[in-house]
C-alpha cells in the first residue's frame, strides 16, 4: 500500500518550471515585440505599440505605461467615448528621445524631456 504523503504531488516542485514558463514566455513576448518594431521601423511605420516602444527603449512595458499615463511620454490613446482603448507611441517620439540623449552626450530626464516636447509641439506656448 502507498502512502499518500509520498506520492501526492509537491506543490513548490512545479514552482520553478512554471517560473522559468513564464521566464520563457515573457522573453519570446519582448523579442517579438523587438523584432515587430523593427520590421516597423525599417517599413516607416509612424507608431509603434507600447509593447514594440518598450522593446526598443529596453523598458518594461508596464514602466513605459507609467510614463505615458503621468504625461512623461508621448503617446496617442485611441478609444471612443469613457471605453477602455489603447495607447500607440508615435515612432517620431521614440527617435527624438534616443537622439537628444545622443546629442546631450549625458543622462536627460524623460520627465524634462517629455515637457520641453510638450512646449514644441505647442509653438513654445506653455
Amino acid at each position: 500500500m502507498h502512502n499518500q504523503a509520498t506520492t501526492a504531488p509537491d506543490p513548490q516542485a512545479h514552482e520553478p518550471v512554471g517560473k522559468q514558463r513564464l521566464g520563457e514566455l515573457r522573453s519570446w513576448l519582448r523579442d517579438h515585440a523587438l523584432q515587430t518594431a523593427m520590421q516597423k521601423r525599417a517599413a516607416g511605420v509612424p507608431t509603434y505599440s507600447v509593447p514594440e516602444a518598450a522593446a526598443l527603449l529596453s523598458i518594461s512595458q508596464e514602466y513605459l505605461y507609467r510614463l505615458i499615463q503621468a504625461s512623461a511620454f508621448p503617446a496617442v490613446r485611441m478609444r471612443l467615448g469613457g471605453s477602455q482603448g489603447r495607447y500607440v507611441v508615435p515612432a517620431k517620439a521614440v527617435e527624438k528621445l534616443l537622439d537628444d540623449a545622443s546629442a546631450v552626450g549625458s543622462c536627460i530626464e524623460v520627465g524634462e524631456w517629455a515637457q520641453r516636447w510638450h512646449a514644441d509641439v505647442a509653438g513654445g506656448a506653455p
